[in-house]
């Protein structure tokens, strides 16, 4: 891809807005279509559909994904991971989704591996079956907005290509 081509971004919000905190990253999205966004960047409520959204993240120069993340913390801290730390740690997304890094892993199958970064919500309760974010969590929201339109404005990193190792 040449520097005019256009990157391609997405944005993908995962979790159930039944299951209060584990919607953040759907509340997310919802936030985010209301705001204006640069050329190339796509938003998807990728709800609990799990490893029926690999069409959706293929050929992607950018993925950054949004959930709540069980983590040392807070409720309402948010951890931003990303680059090697994502291959070195074993995260779990949501309960639908597995292991990101098979998911990321299959993705580099269909096409190529894109910049991937998680921003989690360390939830409060993701457990009842609830709609609306607890205080903490609702209190993060607008903070992960800033921070997504914050990489939003840095250029995409051009990331190795390991479909042919």
């Amino acid at each position: 891809m040449t520097d005019d081509q256009q990157r391609h971004t997405l944005i993908l919000g995962i979790g159930s807005i039944l299951r209060k905190d584990d919607g953040v990253g759907i509340t997310v999205i919802d936030r985010l279509r209301e705001q204006t966004l640069p050329a190339g960047v796509g938003l998807l409520d990728g709800g609990t559909a799990g490893i029926d959204l690999l069409s959706y993240l293929e050929n992607l120069d950018r993925l950054i994904i949004v959930d709540a993340l069980y983590a040392d913390g807070k409720p309402g801290d948010i951890r931003v991971i990303a680059g090697e730390d994502l291959r070195e740690r074993d995260i779990f997304l949501s309960g639908h989704y597995g292991r990101l890094s098979d998911m990321l892993d299959m993705v580099a199958a269909l096409g190529k591996r894109p910049e991937t970064t998680i921003i989690g919500i360390i939830p409060r309760d993701c457990e009842s079956y609830e709609m609306g974010l607890s205080p903490e969590v609702a209190d993060a929201v607008p903070r992960v907005l800033e921070m997504v339109h914050t990489m939003l404005a840095n250029p995409v990193q051009p990331q190795p290509d390991r479909s042919a190792s």
